[in-house]
């Protein structure tokens, strides 16, 4: 009995000691998932949602940078000492945090310390180069000390290394282009193929209040390096120059353009850039609707430019205009129709007015149905620049018109006898 009893106790004990270890593992289990957990939402919280992470993992460096990051901006004219204090902890914890030590600049920069302000914002911005605040810090300070070079590689750095900056730092990049000596200075960042560059032109041309000011960036710069993107920036922008009546500048602008010839200023023949569209809006344009259009088109034989076009019945409008920058004298011009097939009272009508603030003023036009006109017109003094347009009228039942336009010409009254 006594033996039996021994040995109960002793499996008791075994017992016991089996539940202890388990109870121990899992304990250790535990603990370990526990530390797993935290160190996961600490990591997925850190810059999110600092105080989740510090919850878990009180000295997590990140978090506790981003805490005081958020201190600090809360209140940036007299921000809490709590922040530099967190700061600090972070640079204790991990002591190349670029983070923290961009605000113990700011920190320092608040308190009226300038120089220290710009050691730890510099050694913040070399630690990192995606460290924004440094960044945006640094060209502040260059701008200050009117060092357009050193502001413009701060704006560089920043761009190319964190595109959320473009929606802080391309208005104000925006506005600096009035300044000539920044315009001048853009020019290698123009020029290099930046993404940011292309962004920022295509940002100027919907964005930009100084038309003219974007016009001498591109003659200053150069323009884009890559010839699609320039030619479509620079047609974008030729296209809002001319809607909002700045002839000068589109003029200027068109003349930098690849491919661009100064007789196209003055002549309304059709050419090739035409049926491409080349250069929008400063060759002929096409108003195309259901019930009136136009289209370019070879011509049989191959080697001129065509437009056919056409009007409903009881339509009448503009298919096709023109921009001319034509000197005030006396012109001829000439037009040849072909295929021409009309309802009751379709005509075909050439006109040319003078754009003004107020109402374009018509001064001269010419309805036709015959295969080819000529007429004479005087450009007034006070119109530097024009628009020749072509209107068609469909007329009356179910025909309506259509014709094909084979040639069309300008040219001053002297020259063309």
């Amino acid at each position: 009995m006594a033996r039996t009893s021994k040995i109960k106790t002793a499996k008791a004990k075994l017992q016991n000691v089996g539940a202890m270890r388990i109870v121990l593992s899992l304990a250790v289990g535990l603990v370990a998932a526990y530390f797993a957990f935290a160190i996961s939402v600490s990591g997925i919280a850190r810059t999110k949602n600092p105080d989740t992470a510090l919850m878990f993992i009180p000295s997590e460096s990140t978090a506790l940078a981003t805490k005081a990051d958020l201190l600090f901006f809360a209140n940036p004219e007299n921000p809490p000492k709590k922040g530099k204090s967190m700061a600090l902890r972070a640079l204790r914890q991990q002591p190349i945090n670029p983070k923290a030590l961009r605000l113990l600049g700011f920190y320092a920069d608040a308190s009226g310390d300038a120089a220290q302000a710009e050691k730890y914002v510099r050694l913040a911005a070399q630690l990192s180069r995606r460290e924004q605040g440094a960044q945006l810090w640094l060209i502040e300070a260059a701008a200050r000390d009117n060092n357009t070079e050193l502001a413009l590689k701060h704006y560089d750095i920043a761009l190319r290394t964190k595109a959320s900056t473009q929606t802080l730092l391309f208005p104000r990049l925006l506005s600096a282009i009035e300044d000539p000596a920044i315009r001048v200075a853009l020019k290698p960042y123009i020029r290099a193929k930046n993404d940011w560059a292309t962004g920022f032109l295509f940002f100027a041309n919907a964005n930009g209040k100084n038309l003219p000011a974007l016009v001498d960036l591109r003659i200053a710069t150069g323009g884009l390096p890559d010839r699609q993107n320039a030619h479509e920036q620079e047609k974008g922008l030729l296209v809002r120059l001319i809607g909002e009546r700045r002839f000068v500048d589109a003029r200027r602008l068109y003349l930098e353009m690849s491919g661009a010839e100064q007789s196209r200023l003055t002549s309304a023949a059709f050419d090739i850039t035409d049926r491409d569209n080349r250069f929008g809006s400063i060759g002929w344009q096409l108003l195309d609707d259901p019930d009136a259009g136009g289209s370019f088109s070879r011509s049989p034989n191959g080697e001129e430019t065509i437009l056919t076009v056409f009007g409903n019945a009881a339509t009448t409008r503009p298919v096709a205009s023109k921009i001319l920058y034509l000197k005030p004298e006396t012109y001829r011009f000439s037009a040849s129709h072909t295929n021409l097939d009309r309802g009751e009272g379709g005509f075909l009508r050439w006109q040319l007015r003078c754009p003004k603030p107020d109402n374009d003023h018509v001064f001269w036009h010419n309805d036709t149905i015959a295969k080819s006109i000529t007429s004479e017109f005087s450009i007034p003094s006070d119109c530097p620049t024009q628009f020749l347009d072509l209107i068609v009228s469909g007329g009356k039942g179910q025909t309506g018109l259509e014709a094909t336009v084979a040639k069309v010409s300008v040219l001053p009254a002297e020259r063309s006898r």
